[in-house]
């Protein structure tokens, strides 16, 4: 394309001579740069309000703080995780055997009955769990329940509080090979509950 101010001066003699030719030519060029400029002008402002729109989809958030919060408790989820993963790997916790089952039942059966909610943190800890829940069943213990969840702790723990939770302990570790820590010993118990719980199997210590 030819310099524009090169083509004027080319061109002004004739110009000159039909000024509104002169002036259609200004209008039209005007025109045309305005729609185009605008057009660009919109499309970018649509492509920046579909972007917000994507960001905010994700975070599913309606406030700076609310984000903030959400990534901190992510960042706290993620590390509780890693601290998790660095423990459990092969560390599996064997069932209990057939008659450390009906020892463990014996034990059971002669401590007041309550309710007992037995958990496990994942696979590694489900056999050994159930076969805890198989002895409290055998004692006639129908308020125990087996389920997944509890948390991330290290090895066994029966709790809240101490007195419930010591006598189900020292039955465990009169007739099997298993330790049981008390969980907050210094905590009031919960009425008529005890939660007894397989936790993490940490390898062990050299």
């Amino acid at each position: 394309m030819s310099d524009p101010i090169d083509w004027l001066s080319k061109n002004w003699t004739v110009l000159a001579s039909a000024p509104w030719i002169f002036a259609g030519l200004a209008v039209i060029a005007s025109t045309a740069g305005y729609i185009i400029g605008t057009y660009f002008k919109n499309g970018e402002i649509a492509i920046l309000e579909r972007r917000v729109t994507d960001y905010e989809s994700k975070l599913k958030v309606g406030s700076p703080d609310e984000a903030k919060s959400k990534l901190d408790r992510l960042e706290g989820e993620l590390s509780g995780l890693n601290k998790v993963l660095s423990v459990t790997v092969g560390s599996w916790w064997a069932p209990l055997t057939t008659q450390e089952i009906a020892d463990l039942s014996g034990k059971l059966i002669a401590l007041p009955k309550h309710r007992v909610q037995l958990m496990y943190l994942n696979q590694l800890g489900k056999p050994l769990a159930e076969t805890i829940y198989q002895a409290f069943m055998k004692a006639g213990w129908d308020g125990a329940t087996l389920s997944d969840g509890g948390g991330n702790h290290l090895g066994i723990i029966a709790g809240p509080g101490r007195e419930k939770a010591t006598a189900i302990k020292n039955a465990i570790e009169s007739v099997t090979r298993l330790k049981v820590s008390v969980d907050k010993p210094d905590k009031p118990e919960i009425p008529d509950l005890v939660y007894l719980f397989v936790g993490i199997n940490a390898p062990a210590e050299h």
